[in-house]
């Protein structure tokens, strides 16, 4: 009988010790429920980017490499918190092939309510096109032209595609042209006020 009593009572203490854990995990915590878009991307594109979420000191408490491993609901404890969804963990300055995406929005966590955020994911880079002049593509013996910022650089050439992506910064460019006597002619452009998400076409010519 005093067996019984003491199995009995383990129970009820231990029973009353889960329920009581719940209740505080419902008063001190809620639920993030994260909405995607891009006007340039489809949703199974963003799905593929890397999500984070950081708290108010610039601590990042959850991450994942894919938004798509991330539960429909995902749970954090009261307080604020910033979302950011990326194409890539940092952003290169340049790319020919793989522009930068990024998203981010803050949000404030409260006991027992579920919050939803919307983040909408853009190019953070602009699209320069070099257009060399015909008279250049058909008559010189080589040319390339080097595009930098403050962050580092890329060359196109004849070998290279002419489309790039780059950051949004002053960019300089710097053209050199071998004729087919040996000559070597070279030029300078700098541009400024561009703008994330547009394309912009830079002729080339002698």
């Amino acid at each position: 009988m005093k067996k019984l009593f003491i199995t009995a009572l383990v129970s009820v203490l231990f029973f009353s010790c889960t329920t009581s854990d719940e209740k505080e995990n419902e008063v001190h915590h809620g639920q993030l429920v994260i909405q995607l878009s891009s006007n340039q991307r489809s949703l199974e594109e963003v799905e593929e980017y890397g999500l984070s979420i950081v708290n108010a000191e610039g601590e990042a408490v959850i991450v994942y490499d894919k938004v798509a491993d991330a539960p429909a609901s995902i749970d954090l404890a009261v307080g604020s918190y910033t979302v950011k969804v990326y194409s890539a963990e940092e952003k290169p300055p340049f790319s020919f092939d793989a522009p930068y995406f990024y998203g981010e929005e803050a949000c404030v966590i409260e006991s027992g309510q579920e919050t939803s955020v919307s983040i909408d994911c853009k190019m953070e880079h602009v699209k320069l096109t070099l257009a060399y002049s015909s008279e250049i593509t058909n008559n010189a013996k080589s040319y390339s032209s080097v595009i930098e910022s403050s962050n580092g650089q890329i060359t196109i050439d004849e070998e290279t595609s002419n489309t790039v992506y780059a950051e949004r910064s002053a960019l300089i460019i710097s053209t050199t042209i071998e004729e087919q006597d040996g000559t070597v002619l070279t030029g300078k452009q700098v541009i400024s006020g561009l703008e994330n998400q547009t394309e912009y076409l830079i002729n080339i010519s002698y």
